[in-house]
């Protein structure tokens, strides 16, 4: 008999929490065990009329002059928030990527440098980084809507996906607050395969042709529980069914050109991150994926808006239901780890130019450590992955 295969991610509709309870939660929990991504269609905030201005403000953003994104450069403070120009095409990474980091708008804790205080309290805890506003007054109420947005589906859905794994909801609360919320988030511009050079171009797809190539940017998302996305152009890529890439949606049309995926106006993709496999023992777990450069068409560029929902990050990761963390969990976390410092070094090593100029003593200290930790965890996601990836191929296909 044939296997069964995962040739899209599956859809999630949020009408159906009030019109078929039932089905939304058999849904959701298939999405999540099967996949570990799912496109939330209907979600609350995301419409179609918002999205189309999210990203009306953000293209906005990136096509300004550079002198005036370089106002709101990310190493100006030490709290990760602002611009990063374009990674050079000649690096070899398979992506030309320009980025801004935000958050929610907070006051510091105290100096950046207070050994006193934990590191996660002196490096999430911040303002942004914003942009001279006379050319763009639209970017900066932009960015405060999509934040609310983000947290009160996050939250929402958080309650939900415990519920699914069969635990109490209110366990969620044990590590997310609505009103001290811990978050990365971030409005990502990727260029296409046309600004690298002859020879890169080839060396870009081969890479891409290459499951095990590591210079790609395929990854699983360690310290979010869950993490939130919209975008206007193909490009990202999740590893479903026995293994293979299965292309993501377009969650809003802002071209009239035509893509090889299918385009879900008003919908939010949704996947797993490490804490949620973490807190659910392995059940669900996160998943490997990507942005492919190749699927970005030519002439064009792409927008996307991730936004991760981290835990509070004091103390152990203790699975839903239980009273007391494992020495070594399931998915590959260990009790006693330290995941405020965790998520610093993560950010750390993802924004060098900051980290060189606020935390090169920190960063120094921790991120042997650290990288042990994403090892282990992505080595967890993987099996996790092989196994899901046997049940489908132990499944028969309807003839």
């Amino acid at each position: 008999m044939k296997s069964k295969t995962v040739n899209e991610i599956p859809t999630v509709d949020w009408l159906d929490l009030n019109a078929d309870r039932d089905r939304f939660m058999k849904d959701l929990r298939y999405a999540l065990l099967e996949c570990g991504f799912l496109v939330l269609k209907n979600a609350p905030g995301l419409d179609d009329a918002f999205q189309q201005k999210a990203f009306r403000e953000v293209r906005q953003f990136f096509d300004a002059p550079m002198d005036i994104k370089k106002t709101a450069h990310i190493s100006n403070t030490p709290y990760f928030r602002g611009y990063t120009l374009p990674t050079p095409a000649d690096r070899g990474h398979g992506q030309v990527i320009e980025n801004f980091q935000y958050g929610f708008e907070q006051d510091p804790i105290c100096a950046h440098d207070d050994a006193s205080q934990p590191i996660h309290k002196r490096l999430f805890v911040g303002p942004n980084t914003w942009p001279k506003q006379d050319s763009m007054p639209g970017f900066r109420p932009l960015i405060n809507d999509l934040n609310q947005v983000y947290q009160q589906l996050t939250h929402q859905l958080g309650e939900l996906i415990v519920e699914s794994l069969g635990e109490d909801p209110a366990e969620f609360r044990r590590y997310f607050d609505l009103e001290e919320p811990y978050l990365a988030a971030s409005l990502n511009h990727n260029y296409s395969l046309e600004v690298f050079s002859d020879e890169a171009k080839k060396e870009v797809r081969d890479s891409y042709a290459r499951f095990d190539a590591d210079n790609v940017g395929a990854h699983i998302d360690g310290p979010p529980f869950i993490a939130l996305l919209i975008n206007d152009r193909p490009g990202l890529q999740v590893v479903a069914g026995e293994g293979d890439w299965v292309n993501a949606p377009v969650t809003c049309r802002t071209s009239s050109g035509e893509y090889d995926v299918p385009i879900i106006e008003g919908s939010v993709i949704v996947n797993t991150g490490g804490t949620l496999m973490h807190l659910s023992e392995g059940r669900y777990s996160a998943t490997l994926h990507r942005v492919n450069t190749l699927l970005i068409p030519e002439g064009e560029t792409r927008v996307s808006m991730p936004y991760f929902l981290l835990p509070k990050m004091e103390g152990d990761l203790v699975p839903f239901g239980r009273s007391a963390a494992d020495t070594t969990g399931a998915a590959g976390y260990e009790a006693g780890r330290d995941r405020g410092a965790n998520a610093c070094v993560n950010r750390m090593g993802t924004f060098p130019q900051v980290t060189r100029r606020w935390w090169a003593d920190e960063f120094e200290a921790l991120k042997e450590q650290q990288r042990l930790e994403v090892e282990a965890e992505t080595q967890a996601a993987f099996e996790l992955a092989a196994e899901r990836g046997k049940r489908f191929k132990a499944r028969p296909t309807n003839k």
